[in-house]
């Protein structure tokens, strides 16, 4: 069977899935955070766009590339960035910018700021919209989050958290290697959610003030807790974890996935329970093509990543 990798879904944000089509029938295969997933990676239809999404009320929602483009970086070709436009939306606080008419309805809706921390004690500042707001915040993969404000819309939502981000110096994405080598230490969790709490504790007037002036903003008098569902909890308890020193870009596979937290998986290379445990960014995958079999990830040297 050779399949397509589209991405993972975070629909049910406590049941996460690795959605792929079928290269042939189109049909949707998932793979959920404790599947085995053996394959081989066809190096030569590299990464493939994976089309544009109708994100107007009336809209017919994905469509695939029409063109069968590969893309070098992000997950779209220019073509099918420019339809669905939806990097406008991080442009709606500013001025004069132009929004792409299929972004217009998603803008018009509900929207929340969060903060949230990651493994490493890092943390950042983010908005969901009403609809997407648990599963936004699990595909993230923190460890913790807390809602501290929410809007009329994605304009004003975007204007509070660019100006946060700046007041306090929060970064508003976290690099996906820094949550890889943060999983191969210790992790405390409990340190981190209290961490993240004294936090915005302490950033509570100068968040009030911040966002007095922008119309449709409420500052929670008392902010809503995010916890990571069990499947990322499985990732957080397993740490320290060894780096899976494979590319996803090539070459055969054996994941016997056991939980996942946004793209981060933790994971075995053979059905041995007492055999090593690897965390890996599965997002490598999406818009690889691979063919799913009996296949075997390389030798490890153990020891060698150890020390």
């Amino acid at each position: 069977m050779t399949l397509l990798v589209r991405g993972i879904d975070w629909s049910n944000p406590t049941a996460p899935r690795i959605r792929c089509v079928d290269d042939t029938t189109s049909a949707t295969t998932f793979f959920t955070h404790d599947s085995v997933l053996r394959f081989s990676v066809d190096e030569t239809k590299g990464r493939r766009c994976l089309g544009w999404r109708d994100l107007t009320a009336e809209g017919p929602g994905h469509s695939p590339c029409d063109r069968g483009a590969t893309v070098t970086a992000g997950r779209q070709c220019d073509r099918c960035r420019n339809r669905e436009g939806f990097t406008t939306v991080h442009q709606a606080h500013v001025s004069g910018a132009h929004i792409h008419p299929n972004v217009r309805t998603y803008l018009a809706q509900p929207q929340w700021l969060y903060v949230d921390v990651f493994a490493g004690g890092q943390m950042k500042v983010g908005t969901a919209s009403e609809f997407r707001k648990h599963p936004r915040v699990a595909e993230q993969g923190a460890v913790c989050a807390l809602f501290v404000a929410r809007s009329t819309d994605g304009y004003s939502i975007r204007a509070l958290e660019a100006r946060v981000s700046e007041h306090f110096h929060l970064s508003q994405a976290i690099r996906t290697s820094r949550k890889i080598e943060a999983l191969t230490g210790p992790l405390d969790r409990e340190k981190l959610r209290k961490s993240l709490h004294h936090f915005v504790s302490s950033i509570k007037d100068e968040l009030n003030d911040i966002g007095s002036d922008i119309d449709g903003i409420e500052i929670l008098e008392a902010p809503e807790e995010w916890t990571a569902p069990a499947c990322a909890d499985v990732v957080f308890d397993a740490a320290p974890l060894i780096a899976y020193p494979h590319t996803f870009e090539s070459g055969e596979h054996s994941l016997y996935l056991e939980g996942l937290a946004g793209s981060i998986a933790s994971l075995r290379i053979d059905p041995d329970p007492e055999s090593p445990r690897f965390v890996a960014d599965v997002s490598g995958l999406v818009g690889r093509t691979i063919t799913v079999g009996e296949f075997e990830s390389p030798g490890v040297a153990i020891q060698e990543s150890l020390f």
